[in-house]
């Protein structure tokens, strides 16, 4: 199901991933040096990576301070969310095309992939969880075929992703998640790309909604 990438795109995976998960937390100071010796990488892939986490908006390269992990911020997610309600949706059309079974076979397979998990009650904030996660909808972007709207997909999809996957303890939000993920497969194997847009619209408002809710308790924290 999931292919490998280059060398960059692997590291690029392993620093995003532990910006999720809270391993690297907002403002922490991204070890580059120690990183590449860890993963056994040169700095020229590393480099590449955190430039690719600086367009997702992940890290920033400030001043005598070198790499960080960005900050959490609202306007951030409110952009990105509002860019995915206008262009998901053509990915959902797309993949309700005859000629895309393979995409919604995909999409199953993760859906499956998920329920498993769950069942299996592994936690929501969990490297497995968010692989499987993260490959459904992946599955769905690359019905909009290779070129420039997958590519941004992909990158608003990883901006979006540690407010999203870290409001998924919310037993309730979990539940809803998990059937509005199983109505938009049911929508698009049938070809119906219009009800498909409609719960991929329902999907995303629900998702900015409970990620604004995290992100007010991360400040209240704070």
């Amino acid at each position: 199901m999931k292919t490998p990438g280059t060398i960059t795109d692997f590291v690029a995976e392993q620093l995003r991933n532990r910006i999720v998960l809270g391993v690297l937390k907002p403002g922490a100071k991204v070890p580059v040096y120690e990183l590449a010796e860890e993963l056994q990488v040169s700095r020229v892939p590393l480099r590449e990576a955190v430039r690719q986490l600086e367009a997702e908006a992940l890290v920033d390269n400030l001043p005598r301070r070198g790499t960080v992990v960005r900050q959490l911020s609202v306007r951030d997610l409110r952009d990105a969310f509002e860019i995915l309600q206008h262009i998901e949706p053509i990915a959902a059309q797309r993949a309700a095309a005859p000629e895309n079974t393979a995409v919604v076979d995909e999409m199953e397979h993760w859906l499956q992939k998920m329920q498993e998990l769950s069942d299996r009650q592994v936690p929501s904030v969990s490297e497995e969880m968010l692989e499987a996660h993260r490959e459904f909808h992946f599955a769905l972007f690359r019905a909009a075929g290779e070129g420039v709207l997958q590519r941004h997909l992909c990158m608003l999809w990883h901006t979006c992703e540690r407010y999203v996957m870290n409001s998924l303890p919310d037993v309730a939000r979990q539940v809803a998640a998990a059937r509005e993920h199983a109505d938009l497969v049911k929508l698009i194997r049938k070809g119906d790309a219009e009800g498909a847009t409609e719960v991929l619209h329902a999907h995303l408002s629900a998702s900015l909604t409970s990620s604004l809710r995290y992100l007010e308790n991360a400040e209240a924290e704070d």
